[in-house]
């Protein structure tokens, strides 16, 4: 068997270890994780724009992003919004001051669907996040700038990629659907 590293596979991987980590850690936490995202994409965008505009731009800063060999303001201002869109996610999750209880399925062949279905659902929205930052479009201001470093140089060797950059609003409204959908699977204990 002729396994080669490729970005389709290293997707495929990390799609797994996010849905099978959604199994250990259970639908009310998985919905936690995508609460999360939501507000980390949108605070992560805004913080790596602001970075941009004024930290990026000093001699000495861009002196040392050329010396790691990445390019200038956009870069830092990519690299700013995964670095921060990665804490955030993790910092809500962790220590993020809400809960999350959503009421279990009414079959436990439901519940376990309803967590892989929201699993998936978040390992898409994370992959969509960082890929939207990387490729250069802000959800804050609507435009898209991209940089050297843009995702869409390789996308076309990616089908995988390809499909979740094209589809990227199905990968932002479907886990609303989802919960939408799941709450009327849901049993009450009232």
């Amino acid at each position: 068997m002729d396994l080669r590293l490729t970005w389709d596979l290293f997707m495929l991987v990390f799609f797994g270890i996010i849905i099978a980590y959604s199994f250990i850690l259970g639908k009310d936490a998985t919905l936690k994780i995508i609460l999360g995202t939501y507000a980390s994409a949108l605070a992560a965008d805004a913080a790596g724009n602001l970075f941009g505009k004024y930290f990026a731009s000093s001699k000495s800063f861009l002196s040392a992003m050329s010396n790691l060999g990445l390019g200038g303001e956009k870069d830092a201002a990519i690299i700013a919004k995964v670095v921060i869109f990665i804490v955030f996610v993790i910092l809500l999750t962790i220590k993020g001051s809400f809960t999350v209880e959503a009421h279990g399925g009414r079959t436990s062949a439901m519940r376990v669907l309803l967590t892989g279905v929201y699993g998936f659902l978040s390992a898409a929205l994370i992959v969509s996040t960082v890929l939207m930052y990387v490729s250069g479009i802000s959800f804050i201001t609507g435009s898209f700038s991209p940089g050297p470093a843009s995702i869409m140089a390789f996308s076309g060797q990616s089908p995988f990629i390809q499909k979740m950059l094209d589809y990227y609003n199905v990968w932002f409204l479907a886990p609303v659907i989802a919960m939408l959908i799941g709450s009327f699977f849901a049993h009450r204990d009232e």
